[in-house]
């Protein structure tokens, strides 16, 4: 497999493309659902995770969740899978659209493209700061062979969206929501 970077921005511009076809009003509900789910995970993924573990250690022998061998890959995948399962809901049917009118011609585009982009970021390095907040346990499955590049390393895994914007989700949600409301 290639450097992860590689992966990484060739994600990103996949959203880039879903973001010019969609328009930047859906894109932005999208952003609002990601932005909640980020909310959600960073404050109450891990007690959702350590209740299961009780459920487990209670019907079961013993706990497998946060202190068995793969515990790693088991916190990765939960976080991973909770948050994708959020943005596929996001991306499919009915979706959470922001109001307005999109402007004609290269305005509109820049701005379907930007919002695309943003999209990306924020999914595929949401996925990512999982990745490395759990030492990449996805080595087991032979999915990737460390370490990262030095740039990487330098300028990407510093620029992961969840330590960023943690401290400042619980103003970014109910502004997006009241930017959702207000017309």
């Amino acid at each position: 497999m290639g450097p992860l970077e590689l992966l990484w921005a060739v994600l990103i511009g996949v959203f880039a493309v879903v973001g010019i076809v969609r328009g930047y009003a859906k894109e932005l509900g999208v952003t609002t659902t990601v932005l909640v789910a980020l909310l959600l995970l960073t404050r109450g993924g891990e007690s959702i995770l350590k209740a299961f573990d009780v459920l487990l250690t209670r019907y079961g022998d013993s706990s497998l969740i946060l202190d068995g061998q793969y515990s790693g890959l088991i916190h990765s995948l939960f976080y991973i899978l909770m948050f994708m399962t959020i943005v596929i809901i996001s991306y499919h049917g009915e979706t959470l659209a922001f109001e307005g009118v999109p402007p004609r011609g290269p305005l509109g585009m820049a701005l379907n493209l930007m919002s695309g982009l943003l999209n990306g970021y924020l999914i595929v390095g949401t996925v990512w700061h999982y990745l490395h907040a759990f030492n990449y346990p996805i080595q087991v499955l032979g999915l990737f062979q460390p370490p990262l590049t030095e740039f990487a390393q330098a300028y990407l895994v510093p620029l992961i969206p969840v330590p960023l914007l943690e401290p400042y989700l619980l103003f970014l949600v109910p502004f997006m929501i009241v930017m959702r409301v207000l017309r």
